[in-house]
């Protein structure tokens, strides 16, 4: 469907009044008035009301949404899961448990060092935690470039997939691949202005806590910053995930992909900033549920075969639900803006 028609859908119908009011009286010309006035404001009342509603209940038809194209498509969305999402948990998961004795170590290290009681023994012990710090970037280093390909791909197959089944066509594994080949260029470039603006805002958000906690008697200040900068960072990666998909979906890429996504997102902002914190709820539950098994240690051990692969395949169940979400409120998102001319259009029709 064209933008154009999208816009002649929108459109309200025409409202035709009577003419009869013309033929009042003047006398109960003005109580008619009043009477049209007070229609109008209960039509207002009742509109804030609607939208209210529609602010809470919107988030839930997108989750809704998003469930019913994973169950319609589920041979399209178990392959890109077998393929790209699987195999990224696992190494997700093989990278935590490979850099955490790391952490640990240099934990400990810091702990001791702040306690020496020379400097000389300090040094020492600063010089083996950067030991360590050098090895755990090594092996970040190490993980980062095979997991970042693989989500790159999980992404462009979903959001592709998604695009299609959203506007009544059927995806399939071998179009999934197309769209990787044509669109990873656009995605990558995305993707790395994605990857700056995360790291450039978690330092600023360190750097105010850092600066609340060195005031003297304000004991809850960096608690508040810290909240604060996490519902900022909820919505941030709301609009950047945005402009992820915009960049699979249109011609666009890079800071123009991010500009799109953030207007977008007008007239949906709350529901945005809802569906973030629900995946970021979700991931980060199955994150701290993984931190308390290797801080454990004898729970990581004592944890059956079975139950590791079931979490890892949680994990990368939602990773390709991320996708397919951020997707399918990009589609409705689109709805309400739709590409006028001399804009670059979607691949996908919306």
């Amino acid at each position: 469907m064209k933008g154009g028609q999208i816009c002649e859908i929108n459109k309200k119908p025409p409202v035709f009044r009577s003419t009869s009011c013309s033929l009042i009286d003047t006398k109960d010309r003005g109580g008619g008035e009043g009477g049209m006035g007070s229609e109008r404001g209960r039509e207002m009342r009742e509109r804030d009301e609607s939208s209210q509603y529609s602010c809470f209940l919107s988030p839930l038809k997108t989750l809704s949404a998003s469930f019913k194209v994973l169950l319609r498509n589920p041979k399209v969305f178990a392959s890109i899961f077998a393929l790209t999402s699987l195999p990224l948990s696992l190494l997700l998961f093989s990278q935590s448990l490979s850099s955490h004795p790391i952490k640990t170590q240099i934990y400990h290290l810091e702990a001791v060092a702040a306690l020496s009681p020379t400097r000389f023994e300090a040094r020492h012990v600063w010089k083996e935690s950067r030991a360590y710090a050098i090895s755990l970037v090594r092996l970040n280093a190490l993980f980062f470039f095979p997991c970042y390909a693989l989500s790159l791909l999980a992404a462009i197959a979903a959001v592709h997939s998604t695009g299609l089944s959203c506007n009544g066509k059927r995806p399939t594994l071998e179009a999934a691949l197309t769209a990787v080949r044509t669109t990873w260029k656009r995605a990558s470039v995305t993707t790395i202005c994605v990857y700056a603006i995360m790291v450039v805002y978690m330092l600023l958000q360190r750097a105010f806590v850092a600066a609340a906690a060195g005031r003297p008697g304000m004991d809850l200040g960096p608690v508040a910053v810290a909240l604060v900068g996490l519902g900022m960072e909820v919505y941030l990666m709301a609009v950047l995930s945005l402009g992820t998909v915009v960049s699979v979906m249109e011609e666009r890429w890079g800071w123009d992909a991010i500009g799109s996504g953030w207007g977008l997102m007008e007239g949906r902002r709350f529901s945005g900033w809802v569906l973030s914190g629900i995946l970021v709820l979700g991931s980060g539950c199955i994150g701290w549920e993984m931190e308390a098994m290797m801080d454990g240690g004898d729970w990581w051990r004592v944890m059956g075969f079975g139950n590791k692969v079931l979490l890892m395949c949680l994990f990368g169940v939602v990773v390709l639900w991320s996708y397919v979400l951020n997707t399918v409120f990009y589609c409705e998102c689109r709805r309400r803006h739709p590409v006028f001319s001399g804009e670059p259009e979607s691949e996908i029709e919306v």
